[in-house]
């Protein structure tokens, strides 16, 4: 993904690379820049659903030329470690991304076991609110559209902490826009979270 250029009012914070940088993932963004140190050459990269792991996985392979796995807990044993070990030999950096934990791979081999145990683990934590206000404003921008600073703060301080419920709320409060033919604002944010708050639609967490 490309960086999006942004009015600079409007700019999301801490943009990196085509992904935003917080509090929530900025301990990962900066593993992914210092791959010289990680121990095995490997970092273990686990977090919620639609909290950009694979696209900071995508750029981390641009910039070093290592190698990535996605969804490595769907992955065999032996795939995994043909690659660790090739990640070591070429003395290359690798990085295995999942929405599970290691201890839930499921893993059997011994030898991968230890290997990934010795690895650097590390998980991208929930949407803090810096994340919630860059992700909305970006999700509106690619649209041409911009969301009002009063709806920002009414939906950071109220919402489901989750990168999942940001995007579908985003859809919501869009849709919303479309059929009342108004701005992204504080009242239809307040009726996109009321949407959710009274059961009418899941939010997938």
């Amino acid at each position: 993904m490309s960086q999006i250029a942004l009015p600079l009012e409007q700019k999301p914070p801490g943009e990196q690379a085509g992904y935003l940088v917080t509090e929530a993932n900025a301990a990962v963004h900066e593993q992914l820049q210092n791959w010289q140190a990680w121990s095995h050459h490997t970092l273990i990269l686990t977090g919620p659903p639609e909290s950009g792991k694979s696209t900071m996985a995508g750029v981390f392979a641009t910039e070093s030329g290592g190698l990535f796995l996605d969804d490595a807990a769907d992955h065999d044993d032996t795939e995994i470690f043909h690659l660790w070990n090739r990640a070591n030999m070429e003395q290359r950096p690798l990085l295995l991304v999942s929405g599970q934990p290691v201890a839930q791979w499921g893993i059997t081999l011994p030898d991968l076991q230890s290997r990934l145990a010795a690895s650097l683990h590390l998980a991208i934590g929930a949407p803090d609110e810096a994340m919630i206000d860059g992700l909305l404003q970006k999700y509106f921008s690619l649209r041409g559209l911009t969301i009002s600073e009063d709806a920002l703060r009414y939906l950071e301080k109220r919402m489901v902490r989750s990168y999942a419920t940001v995007r579908q709320l985003a859809q919501k409060m869009d849709a919303l826009a479309i059929e009342s033919k108004k701005p992204v604002n504080l009242a239809i944010a307040k009726a996109a979270l009321a949407h959710f708050d009274a059961g009418d639609e899941k939010v997938e967490t």
